[in-house]
């Protein structure tokens, strides 16, 4: 509702453009981010919004930090935010028709951790939500809005799926002085870090469980692809962490009716990973208490991956280069340890690549 209440007396931008002039209110510059960040009045641009928030941090305005935060991880605003509040006021059919429009472009971009912030009010927006019918879709790799709010509602976290392609876009810009084309040696799992290694050991073990579970009990395997080391280098795409979560989500309901406990517990806490290894303990067949536990962890692993991948954005939006050259340092170092010949140089604040944000 605060973010509501400036936009109600903003000035106009011809105004708010004279009132910057002498460089000292503060004020003044945060008010002409908001009017880029919104496209009031004068065409959205992010990149000026972000300038503009800056500026007016650089005098004093702390508000602007939350403003700047807020802005990278949106690209426009806070999405939850903005739905929660108009849900608070009994929104009209027609306000409700704007708000499902500007949802199905969430869902349709894959950012199912802004619809994750939104869960509560999700079945107002899909009355005609089927969970059977989801599970279906799901199972039969049917691409469809029953399984899109499935998979939202059972992925216990999945908040760092925000915003998919502007992550991607700053992500590759800053991967691309060290990009697989530039080295001079093979590249293995020697190169992972922790988190990248703990993942693959979980795909191992998750895949090993999910045989022995389709051959004893006679299930239709479905598909679960570990990845190849050259696909892990430099980085892992956040949209390939996504693909393979649905990827495991698909797997574990097509073995839900093997064990009551997945069919009436398992399936209804995938909110809670801590609920769900309490479970794995109660199973007793141990290629299936294996996966589940793999299940969790493996959704743990992604997270961490994701989390580390938008912390490194938010530095960049921030302007705090260090953690970014720290990075791709770490990297470098492991090339190195790994007797694996390259010219990349020692990277500092001064030599990252330039990174331009989209709108």
């Amino acid at each position: 509702m605060y973010f509501c209440t400036m936009i109600a007396h903003l000035p106009t931008y011809d105004e708010a453009r004279l009132a910057i002039r002498d460089g000292k209110n503060p004020m003044a510059f945060l008010y002409l981010g908001i009017i880029y960040a919104n496209g009031i009045g004068v065409r959205q641009n992010h990149v000026l919004a972000c300038y503009f928030y800056k500026k007016a941090l650089a005098l004093g305005c702390q508000e602007a930090e939350r403003f700047l935060s807020t802005e990278y991880e949106s690209g426009i605003k806070d999405f939850e935010t903005d739905i929660s509040a108009a849900m608070d006021d009994s929104p009209s059919p027609e306000t409700m028709v704007k708000l499902k429009k500007r949802i199905e472009q969430e869902r349709k971009a894959g950012n199912y951790g802004n619809l994750s912030k939104i869960r509560k009010h999700l079945p107002l927006f899909y009355p005609s939500y089927n969970k059977e019918k989801a599970i279906s879709d799901i199972l039969h790799y049917r691409d469809t809005t029953d399984a899109d709010i499935l998979y939202v509602l059972s992925t216990f976290d999945n908040r760092s799926e925000v915003y998919i392609d502007s992550q991607e876009s700053v992500l590759k810009q800053l991967y691309a002085p060290i990009s697989k084309d530039k080295m001079k040696g093979d590249i293995n799992s020697d190169l992972l870090s922790k988190d990248e290694s703990e993942l693959a050991q979980c795909l191992v073990n998750m895949n090993e469980s999910y045989d022995e579970i389709c051959q004893k009990f006679d299930i239709d395997r479905k598909e679960l692809c570990p990845f190849e080391s050259l696909e892990l280098f430099p980085y892992i795409p956040i949209s390939s962490l996504i693909q393979l979560r649905k990827q495991a989500f698909r797997c574990l309901l097509s073995i839900k009716d093997i064990d009551s406990k997945i069919q009436d517990r398992f399936l209804d806490c995938l909110d809670s990973d801590e609920q769900l290894l309490n479970i794995c303990e109660e199973i007793k067949d141990q290629s299936v208490q294996l996966f589940l536990i793999s299940f969790v962890e493996l959704n743990i692993d992604v997270e961490t991956l994701e989390i580390a991948s938008l912390a490194l954005l938010h530095a960049f939006r921030n302007g705090d280069l260090m953690p970014l050259a720290d990075h791709l340092n770490a990297f470098v170092d492991r090339l190195t340890a790994a007797g694996i010949k390259h010219d990349f140089p020692h990277f500092s604040t001064e030599n990252l690549p330039p990174i331009r944000l989209s709108n």
